[in-house]
C-alpha cells in the first residue's frame, strides 16, 4: 500500500503548513512529509517545490535527526527525493543537501536491524526462558494515549475496548505456561518480522532507486564506492519474496559492474554464488537483468571459472531456447567457449549438434544492426568450439558439413567460412573436405568473391591440400592456377592486405609439401616472391615464420633446393634471422642452415663461420677491442663476402627483432643468444643425420685458420 493512500488530498498552496508540520512530533511529521509526497509525485510541481528552500531544508533535516525513529516517516521522505532524482535537472538539489549519503546510512541500519530480529527469531527457542512468577516488560502492553485532536466520545469508546483486550491478554499471559508463552513469543516475532520486512522494502525499494539514478554521475558513483554501496546492494539480495526489489537491485550491480573496482568488490562477497539461484525464476524480467549482470562478469576469467564450477553452464544451455534470452545466453556461453577446458564441456551433450543446426536455419539473418544478432554472436561461438577435435567432429557429422559449405558459398559469409577453415584444421575432418577442394579453389581464383572470404578459403586450402589425404596436390594447382594466384598475391605491387600476404605466404608452404609444386613455383620465381614479401613485412614475427616455413619446404627438394640458393638472398636472410628473438624463428632458421650446410656451393663456408661466431660472440668482441687498442695489423677478417657490394648498401637484411646486423663491424651478441649458440652447437658436436660435423670440431682447415688468426691477435 502506498505510503500517502491514508491522508487527504495535498494542495501546493498549502506547502508551507506541510512544512510546519515537519517540526511537530512524529505522527505529525508523518502526516506532513505524506502530503509533500503526494505534491512530488506530480511532475508538475517538481519545479517550485526545488525553489522551496524551507521546504528541502526541513526534510534533509528530518531525515538526518530522526530517521531511526519511523520507517515510514524516512520512507515518505526519501520517495520525495526520489522524484527529484528522476529528473536530471534536479539531482543538484539531491546532491547540495547530501541525501545520497543519508539514504546509504538509513539502508545499512534497516539491513542490520533486520539481521538482529532474524537471528532473534531463529533462536528464540534456545534463548527464550521467562521467569513464571515475573512476566516480561515487553509483553506489558502499554496503555493506548488519548488521541490529541478528534471525537472525545469516541477515543474513550476505543479506550475501553483495549483496555479489555489488554485484560484479558495479561490474565492469559499470567496463566500460561513456559511452552505456551514460548509458542506466542515466536508467532509475535514471526508477525513482527514480517511486518518489518514489508515496511523495509519499501524504503530499500525508493532508496536505491534514487541512488541509481544519482549514479549517472561519476563522481557520485566513486563516492557511493567508497561507501560500499556493493556490499548494501548484496546484503539485501536475500529478500526474494519481494521480485520488483531484486530486479532494482540486480539493476543496479550491472551498472555498477562497468568499473573494475565494483566488479572485483562483486567477486569478493561471492555475487555468482547469490545470482545462480536467480536463474530459477520464473520471472523472465529477473532472469532477463540477472544475464545482462553475469554477462559482464564474463570478462573476467576468475569469474567464469566460479560459474563452471557451480554448474551453470547447461542452465545457459537451457536459455537458448527461450527467444527472450537467446542474446544473452549465446554472449555469456561465447565468453565460456574462450577456455579450451570448457569447450569440452559443450561436447558432453547434443549442445553442439544443437548449436549447428540453429546456425544452418538462421545463417542469413540480418546483420546489419549496430549491435550484433543471436545469430552473429552462435556464429562467434561455433567458430571457437570448432578449435576442439571433438567439438569439430559433432559439427561434420550426419552430413552437416555440406550444409555449413553450401550456405557459405551461397551467402559468401565470411565468418561462416572462417567456421569451416577451423574445421578443416582436424585431421579426422580432413578426409571429409576431400570432395570440396574443387569448389574451394574455384572461389579462390574466380575473383568474384569478397577479400575477407577469399583469406578463408585460402587457410582452408592450406589446411586440405597435403598428398597425406589422397589428393594429387599437382593437379589441383595446375588446375586452378594457383601458382600465378600466390606470385600475383606476394607481389607488393598488388598492395594486398596483410592477412592476404600471410595466407598466400601459408599455402605457398603447404603446396610445396609436393615436389612437383615445389619445382614449379621456384621455377616460377616463388623464391624471390617470398623474399620480397619478407622484406616488406619482416618486422610481423608470423609472417616470417610462414616464410622461413615456405623455404624449409622448398629446400626438402633437390630442385627447388637449388633455384632457391643460388638464385635468391634467401640464404642471407636465414643466416640473419638465425639470432632472432623469436624461438620459433630460430629453430626453423637452424634447419634450414643444416639443409643448405649440406649442399655444395659457397654457403656452407659462410654458415659454418656464422655459427662460430654465433656461439663465440663475446669472445670474438673481446679479441677485436683489445686487437683495436694494441694496433694489430694482421686481424684483418678475409673471409669472402657472401653478397655483392651493391646489395649490401642498398639493403638492410636484420628485421625488427634481430640482435645484430651482418653488416655491422662488431660481431657483439647479447648473454641470450650466445647461450643458445652455445647449446645448438653443443648439441651438433657429432655428426648429425646429413652428414655435416660442426664447425667447433675444429676439422676444417679454413675454421683452423681462422682460429690461429684470431688467437695471433689476442696475443
Amino acid at each position: 500500500m502506498s505510503p500517502v493512500e491514508s491522508v487527504p488530498v495535498a494542495v501546493l498552496h498549502h506547502v508551507d503548513e506541510y512544512v510546519e508540520l515537519l517540526y511537530d512530533d512524529i505522527p505529525e511529521k508523518i502526516k506532513g512529509s505524506a502530503l509533500i509526497l503526494q505534491l512530488a509525485r506530480n511532475p508538475e510541481n517538481l519545479v517550485e517545490l526545488a525553489r522551496n528552500e524551507a521546504l528541502l531544508s526541513a526534510l534533509s533535516r528530518v531525515l538526518r535527526e530522526e530517521w531511526k525513529r519511523s520507517i515510514e516517516l524516512s520512507t515518505n521522505i526519501v520517495y520525495t527525493f526520489f522524484c527529484f532524482s528522476t529528473y536530471i535537472e534536479f539531482h543538484s538539489v539531491i546532491i547540495q543537501y547530501k541525501i545520497g549519503s543519508l539514504c546509504m546510512d538509513v539502508v545499512d541500519y534497516e539491513l542490520k536491524r533486520y539481521d538482529q530480529w532474524k537471528e532473534k527469531v531463529e533462536g528464540k527457542k534456545t534463548a527464550l526462558t521467562p521467569d513464571k512468577n515475573e512476566l516480561p516488560k515487553s509483553r506489558i502492553p502499554e496503555p493506548k494515549r488519548r488521541p490529541k485532536s478528534g471525537t472525545w466520545a469516541v477515543a474513550d469508546v476505543n479506550l475501553q475496548k483495549s483496555r479489555i483486550l489488554v485484560s484479558s491478554y495479561h490474565e492469559d499471559l499470567c496463566n500460561a505456561t513456559d511452552d505456551v508463552l514460548s509458542k506466542i513469543d515466536e508467532e509475535q516475532l514471526k508477525r513482527k518480522l514480517k511486518a518489518l520486512s514489508k515496511r523495509q522494502e519499501q524504503l530499500l525499494r525508493v532508496a536505491f532507486y534514487m541512488l541509481l539514478n544519482i549514479a549517472d554521475n561519476v563522481k557520485v558513483e566513486d563516492k557511493m564506492h567508497k561507501k560500499d554501496i556493493v556490499g548494501l546492494l548484496i546484503g539485501a539480495m536475500e529478500r526474494h519474496s519481494n521480485i520488483d526489489l531484486l530486479i532494482l537491485i540486480v539493476s543496479f550491480l550491472q551498472k555498477l559492474s562497468i568499473f573494475i573496482e565494483n566488479k572485483n568488490s562483486m567477486a569478493n562477497r561471492g555475487i555468482i554464488d547469490k545470482l545462480a539461484p536467480l536463474l530459477d525464476s520464473p520471472n523472465a524480467d529477473l532472469v532477463n537483468v540477472t544475464l545482462k549482470l553475469l554477462f559482464n562478469l564474463t570478462f573476467d576469467t576468475k569469474l567464469r571459472n566460479k560459474m563452471i564450477k557451480l554448474n551453470m553452464l547447461p542452465k545457459f544451455i537451457q536459455f537458448t531456447s527461450d527467444d527472450k534470452q537467446i542474446t544473452l545466453a549465446m554472449k555469456i556461453l561465447y565468453h565460456l567457449s574462450m577456455d579450451d577446458r570448457v569447450k569440452v564441456m559443450f561436447t558432453q551433450s547434443d549442445c553442439v549438434k544443437l548449436l549447428t543446426d540453429m546456425l544452418l536455419l538462421n545463417v542469413n539473418s540480418d546483420t546489419s544492426a549496430d549491435e550484433p544478432s543471436s545469430t552473429d554472436v552462435l556464429l562467434a561461438l561455433c567458430v571457437n568450439l570448432a578449435w576442439n577435435e571433438r567439438a569439430a567432429h559433432q559439427m561434420t557429422s550426419e552430413g552437416r558439413l555440406r550444409e555449413l559449405l553450401a550456405r557459405a558459398f551461397r551467402h559468401r559469409n565470411a565468418m561462416l567460412m572462417k567456421l569451416v577453415r577451423n574445421l578443416s584444421h582436424h585431421a579426422v575432418n580432413k578426409p571429409m573436405f576431400v570432395e570440396f577442394v574443387g569448389d574451394v579453389s574455384g572461389a579462390v581464383t574466380s575473383e568474384e568473391a569478397p577479400e575477407d572470404f577469399v583469406i578463408e578459403c585460402l587457410g582452408t586450402l592450406s589446411n586440405i591440400l597435403n598428398p597425406n589425404n589422397n589428393i594429387d596436390v599437382y593437379a589441383v594447382v595446375e588446375r586452378y592456377n594457383l601458382i600465378p594466384y600466390i606470385l600475383k598475391v606476394l607481389d607488393p605491387g598488388e598492395q594486398c592486405e596483410a592477412e592476404m600476404v600471410l595466407s598466400g605466404v601459408v599455402l605457398g608452404g603447404a603446396v610445396c609439401a609436393d615436389e612437383r609444386c615445389a619445382s614449379a613455383i621456384a621455377a616460377a620465381g616463388g623464391g624471390h616472391a617470398l623474399v620480397t614479401a619478407l622484406r616488406h613485412r619482416q618486422a610481423d614475427d608470423e609472417h616470417v615464420l610462414q616464410t622461413v616455413f615456405a623455404f624449409r619446404q622448398m629446400l626438402s627438394h633437390p630442385r627447388a633446393a637449388e633455384n632457391l640458393v643460388t638464385s635468391t638472398e634467401a640464404p642471407a636472410y636465414l643466416i640473419d634471422l638465425m639470432q632472432d628473438k623469436n624461438v620459433e624463428i630460430r629453430k626453423m632458421c637452424d634447419s634450414c642452415l643444416d639443409i643448405i650446410s649440406q649442399m655444395q656451393n659457397e654457403w656452407a663456408a659462410r654458415i659454418k663461420v656464422e655459427r662460430f661466431r654465433c656461439h663465440n660472440g663475446q669472445w670474438l668482441s673481446v679479441v677485436e677491442t683489445l686487437g683495436a687498442e694494441g694496433g694489430s695489423g694482421d686481424a684483418a677478417d678475409e673471409l669472402p663476402p657472401y653478397l655483392s657490394a651493391e646489395y649490401l648498401t642498398t639493403h638492410r637484411l636484420t628485421t625488427s627483432d634481430s640482435q645484430a646486423s651482418l653488416n655491422d663491424d662488431t660481431d657483439s651478441f647479447s648473454g641470450e643468444d650466445y647461450n643458445r649458440a652455445n647449446s645448438r652447437n653443443t648439441q651438433d658436436g657429432h655428426s648429425d643425420d646429413l652428414g655435416i660435423s660442426d664447425s667447433m670440431c675444429g676439422k676444417s682447415l679454413d675454421d683452423d685458420a681462422q682460429f690461429s688468426k684470431n688467437t695471433n691477435v689476442f696475443s
